[in-house]
């Protein structure tokens, strides 16, 4: 016998409140990452990947900024996506898990197919995503950069002629691609995006390494593409 909907939702509902209960019971580690597509993708797919492991995750969306300053300060247990060699992290009590989560690429978006860098952009304006660390590396040095809280607010200001070029994740851009369709691309940058974790955490580096290399052994990807 089928469900109603409306019974279905309530017992959808039911399950995720137990869920969340189990996961507060079990101590999972509190983590961060932006409320992009990226990052929701990421999240969700970590969450359940490590759901009946130890440790399992609970993932918050946060302003990227904020994300890392907060581990940094010991408030959260790691943050999600963030480079190798990202500056803040360097002398921080923070350990990376060298497995990544994503290997990324570095998109210059403009209308003319002559711009293919950030010095062909000249006295242009050029978007870049506030607080994400390869985009502002790629665009050091450019006069006239501006910066923005959302790759949706970028897009538009793009489309209505707003900004000359911008730079965006390729994965963040295939949410936008409708928007883009006669956008000239170039990729500028290729980078891997990792798990940090608070210091007091390298001890569980080891057993999310082995989850992680297990989960792309079978062939599956944080960003189901």
């Amino acid at each position: 016998m089928r469900l109603p909907f409306t019974m279905w939702l309530l017992f959808a509902l039911f399950v995720g409140g137990v869920n969340t209960q189990q996961a507060q019971a079990r101590n999972c580690l509190d983590v961060s990452t932006t409320g992009d597509y990226l990052g929701l993708k990421v999240g969700e797919t970590l969450e359940r990947l490590f759901a009946f492991k130890t440790p399992c995750f609970i993932v918050s969306y946060l302003p990227t900024v904020r994300s890392s300053q907060m581990l940094i300060a010991g408030e959260i247990d790691g943050e999600l996506l963030r480079i190798a060699d990202f500056p803040p992290y360097k002398n921080a009590d923070v350990v990376m898990v060298p497995v990544p989560l994503i290997d990324g690429k570095g998109i210059l978006v403009s209308t003319d197919p002559d711009i293919t860098s950030v010095e062909n952009v000249g006295r242009g304006l050029l978007g870049v995503l506030r607080g994400i660390e390869w985009s502002t590396m790629a665009s050091k040095g450019h006069v006239n950069r501006v910066l923005l809280p959302t790759a949706g607010v970028m897009v538009d200001m793009f489309n209505t002629g707003r900004l000359d070029a911008f730079l965006i994740d390729n994965i963040n851009l295939r949410q936008y691609k409708n928007k883009l369709v006669d956008a000239h691309k170039t990729v500028v940058m290729e980078r891997h995006a990792y798990i940090w974790l608070a210091g007091k955490h390298r001890d569980l580096v080891p057993d999310i390494s082995r989850v992680l290399e297990e989960f792309y052994a079978d062939g599956n990807s944080f960003v189901g593409f």
